[in-house]
């Protein structure tokens, strides 16, 4: 007696993948690198930017700390001697402590981010974290008297990680990473 052979089962074909994921990866690694940028203008600029950003933020701040009326932020740093430089290198050490902190999530959401290309779910459950979590320097730096151009890619980091974060969880994402778990 001989029975019939069955043909093999021919694997089902890949799935495509959605354009939401090639968005998410594209998000993610571009708040990586408006943080990254941000971080390098902190950097670069160093103690000139922190004596600028000092600067800025006395011109502002000078009319609400009750001082005589016509004081500059020259008559200021007169006064003040030595205590002006050890405010300077504050907030030297306040803008670059802000800027690895940044520094940090936007590594975690590049790496992550390109992690995700497959949509598994362990990638975008920590690019959601990390996103979340990148929102805490990120805030800080906007809140305080930061540089124009620090705060602008802080923006620019925040809402494009927001953007990554709606995106890990859109249906298309979850249906391919479905059906990639099942094909492989």
């Amino acid at each position: 007696m001989t029975y019939a052979q069955a043909a093999p089962i021919a694997p089902p074909a890949p799935p495509s993948r959605p354009p939401t994921v090639l968005a998410l990866v594209g998000t993610a690694v571009a708040a990586a690198l408006a943080a990254v940028v941000g971080a390098v203008l902190v950097f670069a600029g160093g103690r000139d930017l922190a004596t600028t950003n000092l600067n800025e933020a006395m011109d502002k701040l000078l009319p609400d700390m009750g001082l005589p009326e016509g004081m500059s932020t020259e008559d200021v740093k007169g006064l003040s001697g030595l205590l002006w430089d050890a405010a300077i290198d504050e907030r030297m050490a306040t803008l670059v402590a802000r800027a690895g902190f940044a520094l940090f999530f936007a590594a975690w959401l590049l790496i992550f981010g390109l992690c995700a290309l497959k949509a598994a779910t362990w990638a975008r459950v920590l690019i959601t974290v990390g996103a979340v979590l990148a929102l805490l320097p990120h805030l800080l730096i906007i809140s305080d008297y930061s540089p124009a151009s620090v705060s602008a890619t802080s923006w620019a980091a925040m809402a494009l990680g927001l953007i990554a974060l709606v995106l890990c969880w859109l249906p298309p994402n979850n249906r391919y990473a479905k059906a990639r778990k099942v094909r492989y």
